[in-house]
């Protein structure tokens, strides 16, 4: 009888991209979150609050208890895991484009920064640096993932 994990189902094929790409999308965000939160606890640096921040958006409180404003930053997160693992699965280059989408994700400071007065201003170089060194972790990260959901490994001949 042949073995179903050998031979996964192609519903189970079509499905797995999703799922590497939430999954992709959460690791990277929380290691985004993370750094930035453990930056602003020893810096002062509200780069975790302009993380998190919520000001601008139409209909919602302007603050939001915290893992609540965690989770929309995940939402975003996973949609850029998804169009991540689509992108390297029709093109190649996972670290690369990681990377790249961690540095294209860092100009985000430039508008959010001049959204609200409780995040840092716009020409504040030392916590532009941390949003940058965190945004090219978390593509740094996204290019791991990607690296391992797309290689292929070497299995010897039957």
């Amino acid at each position: 009888m042949p073995d179903p994990a050998a031979h996964p189902s192609p519903s189970v094929k079509h499905s797995l991209p999703w799922i590497s790409g939430i999954l992709t999308g959460i690791l990277s965000g929380v290691v985004l979150g993370f750094f930035l939160k453990m930056i602003q606890a020893n810096t002062g640096e509200q780069v975790y609050t302009l993380l998190l921040n919520i000001d601008f958006v139409p209909g919602l409180p302007a603050t939001l208890p915290e893992f609540i404003e965690f989770a929309l930053h995940l939402i975003v997160s996973v949609v850029i895991g998804i169009f991540y693992l689509w992108w390297v699965r029709h093109s190649g280059c996972p670290m690369n484009k990681g990377i790249l989408l961690g540095a294209v994700s860092s100009l985000l400071y430039i508008p959010l920064s001049q959204l609200s007065s409780r995040v840092p201003d716009l020409y504040d170089v030392s916590a532009i640096i941390y949003w940058i060194v965190g945004h090219l972790l978390f593509g740094i990260v996204l290019g791991l993932c990607g690296k391992y959901v797309y290689t292929k490994k070497a299995t010897p001949a039957s």
